[in-house]
C-alpha cells in the first residue's frame, strides 16, 4: 500500500493512546448508508424486468435475511420506513416481490460487470471445551496484544485499508504470522475458547470464518470471526498445484482436506504457508454469523468487498453454479479476505457435507444488482 508507512509515522507522532484502538473496538458509525460513490464502482438505474428470473424467484425464502440485514440497516434514515413494512406479513411471493417493485430502484453495477462468485459453508468440527489426549489443538480467541489501524480514518483514499499489529517500544509492527503463532515456544497471549481433534479442520475453519464445535457429549457450541493477524490469505491450493502435490484439474475442498489429513507432516509445512490466521470468540447460537453481525441464511447470505458494497445490501444475484441457476434476492452480511473487488462475492450454502461439496466447488461468473429504497 503506497503511502502506509507515511501515514504510519504521522499516527505515531500525534501519539499512540489516541490513534491506535484495540481490535474489539468497534468502528465509528457511518452516518449515512452510502455517503458517496467508491473510486471503481458505477451504479445505473434498470428497470426490474432486467432483473434474470426475478419474477419467478421464491421470495419468501429470502424474508428472513433481509429481516436480519435490517437489525442493522434500520439505523440508517434512508431505510427505516422500508425495514418497518418489512416486519409486516407477506402472504406469497407476489406480494413480496411488489413490495419491492414499489418501494426499491435497482442499479446496475458498473453496467452489469461479470465477477467471480465463490461458496463458503459453515463447518462442523469435534472439539473439547478441555484439552486432553485427542484434543490438542487450540482455538484462540482475540490476543490481548493486537492493535487493529483503520487507514481510511487518516486519509479517505485509504478507506477499508485495515492493518493489524503489536506495539514493539514505540513503533507498530507486522502481528505474528501462522507458523510463529503455533510453533512459537512463548505463551500465546489470547485466551483458549476450545480444543480440536484435527489441526486440518481448524485450518479450514479458518478459511470459511465460522463454524460449530461438536462436544463429545453431543452439544454443539457456535464460534466466530473476531480478528485476523492482518497477514495476507494465501489458497492452500494454489501452494499445493505449485509445489506439484496436485495433479492438473480443479480440486474441491474436501479432496484437499483429505490429503491434508493423509500427509499430515507436509499438510503442516503447506499450511504454515498461509501466514494468516484467525481469531474466534464464541457465539451464544450455533449458528453461522457474518461480518454484519447477524447469523446467515444459506442460499441468501452473500459475502462481498465493503470497500464497494455497503454490508446489509439487498442484491439481485445473477450467477450458475453446474446446473443450478442461483439467480434470486441476497443480501450481504459477511466479507472474505479473499473476496475483493467491485464485483466479487462469496455464497453461503449452509452447514453440513453437501454444503461442503458445493461450496467446494463453486467458481461461478456472475454479475449483482444493488437494490436501494427509492429517494436515496
Amino acid at each position: 500500500m503506497k503511502n502506509v508507512f507515511i501515514i504510519l509515522c504521522a499516527v505515531l507522532i500525534a501519539g499512540l493512546s489516541f490513534c491506535f484502538r484495540k481490535a474489539s473496538e468497534k468502528p465509528a458509525e457511518k452516518i449515512s448508508f452510502i455517503a458517496e460513490l467508491p473510486k471503481g464502482i458505477k451504479l445505473a438505474a434498470v428497470n426490474f424486468n432486467q432483473l434474470n428470473g426475478f419474477e419467478t424467484d421464491k421470495m419468501l425464502d429470502a424474508l428472513p435475511a433481509l429481516r436480519k440485514s435490517c437489525i442493522v440497516l434500520k439505523k440508517y434514515e434512508q431505510w427505516k420506513a422500508v425495514c418497518k413494512r418489512l416486519n409486516n406479513s407477506f402472504q406469497s411471493d407476489r406480494e413480496l416481490r411488489n413490495f419491492l417493485k414499489e418501494n426499491f430502484q435497482p442499479y446496475a453495477v458498473n453496467n452489469g460487470q461479470k465477477g467471480l462468485f465463490t461458496g463458503y459453508y459453515e463447518p462442523e468440527i469435534e472439539g473439547s471445551l478441555t484439552q486432553t489426549e485427542e484434543y490438542t489443538t487450540p482455538v484462540y480467541g482475540l490476543p490481548q496484544d493486537i492493535f487493529r489501524i483503520d487507514l481510511g480514518r487518516f486519509n479517505r483514499k485509504y478507506k477499508g485499508e485495515i492493518l493489524f499489529g503489536k506495539q514493539n517500544g514505540k513503533e507498530i509492527t507486522p502481528y505474528l504470522t501462522r507458523k510463529e503463532i503455533e510453533t512459537g515456544k512463548v505463551k500465546f497471549p489470547a485466551d483458549i475458547i476450545g480444543w480440536v481433534k484435527e489441526p486440518v479442520d481448524l485450518f479450514i475453519l479458518h478459511i470459511q470464518g465460522s463454524g460449530i464445535l461438536k462436544l463429545p457429549d453431543g452439544e454443539k457450541i457456535g464460534i466466530g470471526y473476531d480478528g485476523n493477524n492482518g497477514h495476507r490469505f494465501t489458497g492452500i491450493g494454489s501452494v499445493m498445484a505449485k509445489k506439484g502435490l496436485l495433479e492438473k484439474g480443479v480440486y474441491t475442498m474436501s479432496e484437499i482436506r483429505d490429503w491434508l489429513i493423509a500427509n499430515p507432516e507436509r499438510a503442516r509445512e503447506m499450511m504454515h504457508e498461509n501466514k494468516r490466521y484467525i481469531f474466534f470468540k464464541k457465539l451464544d447460537k450455533p449458528e453461522a454469523v457474518g461480518a454484519l453481525g447477524v447469523p446467515l441464511t444459506a442460499g441468501r447470505s452473500l459475502a462481498v468487498d465493503p470497500a464497494y458494497i455497503p454490508l446489509g445490501s439487498f442484491l439481485w444475484l445473477q450467477a450458475k453454479h453446474d446446473k443450478t441457476d442461483l439467480s434470486r434476492l441476497v443480501t450481504a452480511q459477511d466479507t472474505g479476505s479473499a473476496i475483493k473487488g467491485a464485483v466479487r462475492g462469496d455464497f453461503f450454502w449452509g452447514t453440513g457435507k453437501k454444503a461442503l461439496k458445493e461450496a467446494g466447488s463453486m467458481r461461478s461468473q456472475g454479475t449483482y444488482f444493488l437494490l436501494l429504497p427509492k429517494g436515496n
